[in-house]
């Protein structure tokens, strides 16, 4: 890995920074704070371009759909809100979920959006009209985290971590975690799963194909967030810090040294070569890779 410096600090939101997304043509970066505002910001010079009050309390996650036409955030006020970039745009909102909303992701071919939530339910609505289209009860306690693969394997995280279709149809349940899933990843293929398990600072590496753990790294400190780099060869993940695992071997191969508080996200640009970080600490660093 290059031992690249900190690129830029990006300054404006006025609490912590809880998620954050590369938009899919690379141009824009979201990102959604305690604050209660979503910011998108251009890269790599990370201006910043608009600033939504999005919500009424803190933005918990933020995702682009494939095609990059729709902007999704989602709060602990319960509510999903979709927004047009590069303005913002107001698209649709969606009040369904009954607890606070901690994940969102798309499908493949960006129609569906999943959410999931406190209410230890998962929802589907349409995009970009967010009607309710289906609800999962799939006995996860809190959802705290949900991914969707390129070929529209579905993965959530709770107090277990199960594998859906997206039907809805259980397709494989693996292990209890004491404190609960934190985040989950695919890689680029879709080949891999990576599991943040937050408290239990424990990094694992699912197989997608057998549903079987093929790596399981243990580490000093909480693991909050996880993004595979776009070759599939190495997890970044946060906590105090931002470091590079090898997604063979499980070796820290890279510390990036910078944050003063906890990191809370972690991204990967498209095209491969930036790395941003979101912290407690109230700023995103943009990092080469």
């Amino acid at each position: 890995m290059n031992e690249n410096a900190l690129i830029k600090t990006l300054q404006g939101h006025t609490d912590g920074v809880l998620s954050l997304a590369f938009s899919p043509c690379g141009k824009f970066l979201a990102t959604g704070s305690e604050d209660n505002t979503v910011k998108l910001w251009s890269m790599p010079d990370g201006t910043e371009m608009r600033t939504v009050q999005a919500h009424k309390g803190n933005v918990q996650c933020v995702a682009f759909s494939p095609d990059g036409k729709v902007l999704s955030s989602a709060s602990w006020d319960k509510t999903i809100m979709l927004w047009q970039p590069p303005d913002c745009s107001k698209l649709a909102e969606a009040s369904a979920h009954e607890g606070p909303v901690n994940c969102l992701a798309f499908s493949p071919d960006g129609k569906l959006l999943l959410s999931g939530s406190d209410d230890s339910s998962i929802k589907f609505f349409s995009s970009p009209g967010a009607s309710l289209k289906d609800t999962l009860k799939p006995d996860l306690g809190d959802i705290k985290a949900l991914a969707v693969s390129a070929a529209g394997l579905v993965a959530a995280g709770g107090t277990a971590l199960k594998f859906f279709d997206l039907s809805g149809k259980v397709l494989k349940t693996n292990d209890a975690y004491t404190y609960g899933i934190k985040h989950l990843a695919f890689s680029r293929d879709g080949l891999l799963l990576a599991a943040s398990t937050g408290m239990e600072k424990r990094l694992e590496l699912w197989n997608t194909q057998t549903f079987a753990k093929v790596l399981s790294v243990k580490d000093s400190d909480w693991l909050n967030c996880a993004a595979f780099t776009q070759d599939g060869k190495h997890v970044i993940t946060g906590g105090s810090e931002v470091k590079t695992w090898d997604a063979a071997t499980g070796a820290c191969v890279k510390t990036y040294a910078g944050h003063t508080d906890e990191i809370y996200s972690v991204a990967v640009s498209p095209d491969g070569k930036y790395l941003a970080s979101a912290s407690n600490d109230g700023t995103v660093k943009l990092w080469g890779i």
